[in-house]
């Protein structure tokens, strides 16, 4: 798909990596949702247990375990490890 179809980038974009996807594919969708007005970014790696973050360009943070990673407006601060918990329930 070509990045060049999104009119209008979310301000908050969030990315599980599954298994068959290219890292590389995700973060340069990542990054051109960020040049195009994203604020916040997560990947979420299920298998390495991480979010990695991007605010409005900085470089990426990684987070894991009983890190608290940082959100949009006011939504409860998660740790990694209740995000990962909440991945296997079904």
């Amino acid at each position: 798909m070509k990045m060049d179809c999104y009119k209008v980038s979310p301000d908050w974009l969030i990315e599980i990596r599954s298994p068959d996807q290219s890292t590389l594919d995700i973060q340069h969708k990542i990054l051109h949702c960020l040049s195009k007005g994203t604020e916040l970014a997560w990947r979420i790696d299920i298998q390495r247990k991480q979010i990695w973050v991007w605010e409005n360009k900085e470089l990426p943070l990684v987070y894991a375990d009983n890190d608290t990673r940082p959100t949009l407006d006011n939504i409860s601060e998660l740790t990694v490890a209740t995000m990962m918990a909440m991945t296997q329930q079904r």
